[in-house]
């Protein structure tokens, strides 16, 4: 039973892996924002009038 849950502790949920790799978090932070601009530059595009 203790080998258990040693097991389950030594895997970490992806979020805990994201926060404890710092390179890991700037990227998904620079992809975060890269992503968020380009659909806003998407919807700005697609809201101009034709005329």
């Amino acid at each position: 039973m203790a080998a258990d849950t040693n097991a389950s502790t030594e895997e970490n949920p992806w979020p805990q892996q994201l926060l404890d790799r710092i390179w890991l978090l700037a990227l998904a932070a620079i992809l975060y924002w890269v992503l968020s601009y380009i659909v806003w530059g998407i919807v700005d595009i697609l809201t101009v009038p034709l005329g």
